[in-house]
């Protein structure tokens, strides 16, 4: 791991596999060097059991990891770019490091506009077509199977962008500025401007729910962040009446 992870001038593409749904711990952890191509992938004892309702996900089991090392991030140098789908929840997942993310549902998000739907799996089939994609997204939910789709999608991105797979600073700058989603996309708010959902249900779903969308998080931050900007004012305003 040590060999997937020190290095320079590169970015490497990013894929986990964890333990449980809330404070997930990986248990399986996948690269790839966008520059080299190269892969690695290894599992880990996350020092408690896996859930049954992730086992049904990605079939692995405590005997699998059984007397396995836990994953350690500080013995690890990452570079200065990770890239995946829904990079945000792998880089929670492997221990939040210093390291600018480039997450492969935003780039698809301006790069193939016209796309119905961002899943990986769903991108790969609008990408290759439903044959060639059902060979590849079987290997779904398995962290190097899922590395190599992200990889591919990010290829596909960076080409028809029109940049170089290595000009990481210009595909970070593109992702970052995919537009937030604007509407609630699921749950018990399903369809109601973000602006209104209350906001003790935005700090929950910030809260526990770790798989979350990108765009998403970053339209539920902005609420927190205006929220708090107006409860300031507020304050502001009723100290000077006094």
């Amino acid at each position: 791991m040590a060999a997937a992870f020190n290095m320079v001038d590169t970015a490497l593409i990013i894929d986990t596999e964890t333990d449980q749904g809330r404070d997930p711990r990986p248990i399986q952890v996948a690269t790839i060097n966008v520059a080299t191509g190269f892969e690695w992938m290894k599992y880990f004892n996350s020092g408690r059991s896996i859930s049954p309702v992730v086992i049904r996900v990605h079939g692995i089991t405590d005997d699998d990891v059984a007397g396995l090392e836990r994953f350690e991030l500080e013995q690890f140098e990452l570079p200065e770019y990770l890239i995946g789908h829904n990079v945000r929840f792998d880089w929670r997942v492997i221990g939040s490091p210093s390291a600018k993310l480039i997450c492969t549902v935003r780039l698809a998000r301006v790069a193939f506009p016209e796309w119905s739907a961002y899943g990986q799996s769903k991108c790969i089939e609008q990408l290759l077509g439903k044959g060639e994609a059902s060979r590849m997204t079987i290997a779904a939910h398995d962290a190097l199977g899922d590395a190599r789709m992200c990889y591919l999608l990010y290829q596909a991105c960076c080409e028809r962008l029109e940049i170089a797979l290595t000009d990481f600073a210009a595909a970070h700058a593109i992702a970052n500025k995919a537009n937030p989603v604007s509407k609630m996309p699921f749950g018990k708010y399903k369809g109601m401007p973000i602006k209104d959902v209350p906001i003790s249900y935005v700090k929950w779903m910030l809260g526990n729910i770790h798989n979350m969308q990108p765009s998403l998080y970053s339209a539920l931050t902005k609420r927190i962040k205006a929220e708090a900007a107006a409860n300031a004012k507020e304050s502001v305003d009723e100290s000077v009446i006094k």
